[in-house]
This record gives C-alpha cells, structure tokens and sequence, in this order.
C-alpha cells in the first residue's frame, strides 16, 4: 500500500484542536508584517484555548489578536509593537500591566535567533555577544518566578524554560576569531566590530571576574508546538517559502509538532521542481492547513501586501480604551465567523483583499499607500 499523501492535510479548526491545548508552549512564525500564521491564530480565538505560553521573534497581529482575547499567560519575545501604529501594541501592553500576562521573558532579535539554530540542531547553547552590556542580561523574570531548573524528582520545572536565562564565561580562544583582525596578507577589511576591545588599554573583568573577552551563551528554544505560514506545501508536507526568511526555517525544527498554514497545496512533482528552493523536508510537518490569505492583514510575498489601513484603524479603535473594550472588540471581530473563510469574506471583503494581491514584476504591491502619508 502507497502512502497517503492528504493524511497531513487538515482544517484550521481540527489542527487547534488536535495540537493545541490550554498551557501549550506555541511559537508562532513570521515577522512582524511578513507571514504571519493568522489563521490558526484566530482558530485559537475561536476555541478560546487559554493560559498560552506563547515564543516568538518579532510579535504583531497574532500576539496583540491573542492578548487582546486575554488568552496569553506567558510570553517570550524580542520586539513588540504594530510598525507605527502604536511603538507598543496596546492589547499586550494594558494584559501585562494588568497582570492578565503573568511574565514576559525578553530576548533581542538576534540572540532569539541564535536560540533556534541551537534547537534545530540539538545543541546546548549558542554563544553570542550582542547582548552583553545591556539589561537583557540583568533581568530574568522566569528565572524570578522560580521556573528555571529542576524540582525534587530531578524533573525540569518546566520543559521549555531552561536553566539559565544566559551563561557567561571566558573565551576559550582569548579573541582570536573577533573582526577586524591582522592576516597574513594584511589588515582585515571586515566591517564587523566585535574585535575594538583591542583598541582599549583596559580589559572587563565583567561578568566572570577575568580580563578578556566574553562570551554569553544563550540556550535553545524548545516549544512544544511551532505554526507557520508560507506560500505552498507539497502534500507530503514538503514546504517551500519565499521572500524574507527571518528565523522560521531554524524555529520551525526546534518544537515537537510544526503545523504549517499556506496558501496553496500542490503536487510532491510541482514542488520537486528547482528542489533547493524547499527549505523544510516533509517529514518534519505534523499538519498542513491550507488557506489563501490566512496571512491577512500581513504579507506574504509574491501573493499579497500587507493592509496597513488596518493597523491605522485599530489604533484608532483601541488604544487608551479600557481592557473590556479591547477584549470585545476581538471577540466579536473572530468569534461570530465560523472559520477563515467566513472571516475573510465577512470582516474584510474580496475586494480589499483582491487589492492587496502584489504585482508580479514588483513581488510587492507598488500601489498601497504604506504609511497614510499618501506616498506610496
């Protein structure tokens, strides 16, 4: 007997209610305005599956959609906000300040990043240095919380917390491999910096009290369950997506469970085609939900813009609302449509988003007025 192919395949609703479950550990994929998986996010606000401990690089739509729901317990993040709309998306803001968000965990884009190659590759750390000196380093909330670690029966607390926030120790290699250093042939051309130390006649005793250089190691991410949204899967789940990348090939292999949301499912042949432009084997993929404009109102290149018009008139609804109004207006802007479908059609319009759709020579629309300044 041959494989089925469509077994992977599955509703937005039956994916939720299949993987995710109230206190599930998700990360959620996409940048700021780019990919966002909106539809098993707004399936989740359906479901009102609650006390999420949510991880991701770059929040807007989903986290500020599931905030706003009061449905995020704990979040770990890098950059919060709605690109202008509001430097910090108010939904998250007014759920932290009331306690309704337990603990936030703050990394910086680039160490986030450095923890998912480390969970996709099955390693215990990686080492970065840009977060040396600032007060990331300083403040550990899970760590105050006393969620780091293992209990009595040697079990971890937690099992996507680890240990330590950050590990510092002493370089090993006392600098040799910083940037710009001194070839053979010459002085480095390098733009990178992390070599200036050199140019100081002082050397820090910070962090383990010997001169030199340092290095601070950041732990893996490990969720229990990783969405994405891209531009089309194969039905053996093979994925392949396109325009800016961000962390999510790395992110997507670091959890248990990926579901991935997409535009399009095509045949395995399609997809064979230019072959190393598939970035995540198939093997990897637990569920595939398909849903053209599941991304609304983000972007998903090639396919369609972002709306910021959108982002511009939740502003105006929301902020300095109280939180009562925030949760009622996500409410009923998800919980009356029945799915995706209904959503797209009820609360935004096919002839927004057939306006949105990008122009081929561009892979972007070249007409959306970005900013409301009426330049485009």
């Amino acid at each position: 007997m041959g494989e089925d192919l469509t077994d992977k395949v599955m509703s937005a609703k039956e994916a939720v209610q299949k993987y995710i479950k109230p206190g599930t550990h998700i990360a959620f994929g996409g940048f700021t305005l780019l990919r966002r998986p909106n539809t098993i996010a707004r399936e989740i606000v359906r479901q009102g599956v609650g006390d999420l401990y949510v991880t991701m690089n770059g929040g807007t739509y989903v986290e500020e959609m599931l905030a706003g729901a009061g449905l995020i317990k704990w979040l770990e993040s890098t950059y919060i906000g709605l690109e202008g709309g509001m430097p910090v998306a108010y939904a998250i803001r007014q759920a932290i300040q009331n306690g309704e968000i337990e603990l936030i965990e703050d990394y910086s884009n680039w160490s986030f990043a450095l923890r998912t190659i480390a969970g996709k590759y099955g390693l215990p750390f990686m080492p970065c240095m840009t977060d040396m000196g600032s007060d990331l380093m300083t403040y550990d909330v899970f760590g105050k919380a006393g969620l780091r670690g293992k209990n009595a029966q040697g079990e971890w607390k937690h099992p996507g917390i680890p240990p330590h926030k950050y590990c510092v120790i002493d370089d090993p290699f006392d600098g040799w491999g910083l940037r710009p250093r001194t070839f053979k042939s010459g002085d480095d051309s390098c733009p990178n910096t992390t070599n200036l130390y050199e140019k100081y006649k002082e050397r820090s005793t910070a962090y383990t009290g010997n001169e030199g250089v340092k290095v601070a190691l950041v732990p893996p991410i490990l969720p229990e369950v990783c969405v994405i949204h891209v531009q089309r899967v194969a039905l053996d789940g093979t994925v392949r997506m396109e325009g800016l990348i961000g962390p999510d090939i790395d992110q997507t292999l670091c959890g248990r469970t990926l579901i991935v949301e997409c535009e399009r499912i095509c045949s395995p042949d399609e997809i064979r085609t230019n072959p190393e432009h598939n970035q995540i084997p198939g093997a990897f993929v637990s569920a595939i939900v398909e849903q053209p404009f599941g991304a609304y109102p983000t972007c998903v290149p090639n396919y369609y813009d972002y709306d910021y018009e959108w982002f511009r008139n939740y502003t105006k609804v929301v902020n300095h609302k109280p939180k009562e109004v925030v949760k009622e207006y996500w409410l009923n802007y998800i919980t009356d449509t029945k799915d995706d479908w209904d959503f797209l059609e009820k609360k935004v319009g096919w002839n927004k988003l057939w306006s949105l759709r990008t122009d081929p020579q561009y892979h972007y629309n070249p007409e959306i007025d970005r900013f409301g300044t009426g330049v485009k």
